[in-house]
């Protein structure tokens, strides 16, 4: 390893764990006005700061929630225990919703994790790569003897979650700028969906059989086996009526890429 190396790696070091001794210490040089721990600590309280301005914009709702200094203490627990591990930004918070659940302290809010995978939802599905998607008018060409083996691949935006905990209907007070309802858990966990569609964010809950549907797509199924699924869920006789419609959302709403 050549010596600009070492340096590197010695301030990285430093910036991400400035508490302990460093080597980069002797290679900084101490005068009237700052001594060369004081002149580290500078970059080193910067780049924290950063990296807590990025945890700002993902989790605008959560931040609100917690108020500013609950907030910070909890960037910093954060940024201690998941140091970045990319040249960007984009996916630092990655790892808060988990950080969330595990805490000693904050799991036991369990409304906090839950609300914090729906803002990383909302993150990713805008992030995500851009891709073409059928069309009403491609579904209609679809030749009739083709449909029983037909399978269709979602949109890369699309991310599927369940929340016991009203986490959306805080995130959504929160960002109309409207006093949030009180936490409040289900007894059985909601589905729910998010998406990108165009440059707009999309969000909705799915009803038992459409999630079951959409995961079923989601594991390649066929259409024929997806009928039959639902069969386990509903009338016989109801699910031509109901897959056909769920697929015609789904078309309209941009959620399919190919099939």
């Amino acid at each position: 390893m050549t010596l600009l190396q070492n340096t590197q790696r010695d301030f990285q070091n430093y910036l991400l764990h400035p508490s302990g001794a460093n080597p980069i210490e002797q290679q900084v040089v101490s005068d009237a006005r700052a001594d060369a721990r004081r002149r580290l600590d500078i970059y080193a309280e910067a780049y924290r700061m950063r990296l807590e301005e990025a945890l700002e914009e993902d989790f605008e709702a959560l931040h609100t929630l917690l108020g500013d200094d609950q907030f910070h203490a909890l960037c910093l627990g954060y940024i201690d225990a998941h140091p970045s591990q990319h040249p960007s930004l984009r996916h630092f918070g990655q790892h808060m919703s988990e950080f969330l659940h595990r805490h000693v302290l904050y799991s036991k809010q369990p409304v906090l994790a839950e609300l914090a995978a729906f803002e990383w939802a909302m993150v990713s599905a805008f992030d995500a790569a851009d891709s073409d998607v059928i069309t009403p008018d491609d579904v209609a060409r679809i030749p009739a003897g083709d449909w029983a083996s037909l399978r269709f691949a979602a949109h890369t935006s699309a991310q599927r979650l369940e929340f016991f905990w009203n986490a959306p209907a805080l995130w959504s007070a929160i960002r109309n700028k409207e006093t949030p309802p009180a936490p409040q858990r289900g007894e059985k966990p909601q589905a729910w969906l998010v998406w990108r569609q165009e440059l707009k964010i999309y969000f909705r809950p799915l009803s038992v059989e459409e999630a079951w549907s959409w995961d079923a797509v989601c594991a390649h199924c066929n259409f024929a086996e997806v009928c039959a699924g639902l069969c386990r869920l509903l009338p016989a006789q109801k699910v031509p009526h109901y897959a056909a419609g769920l697929l015609q959302r789904w078309v309209s709403e941009g959620l399919i890429k190919s099939f």
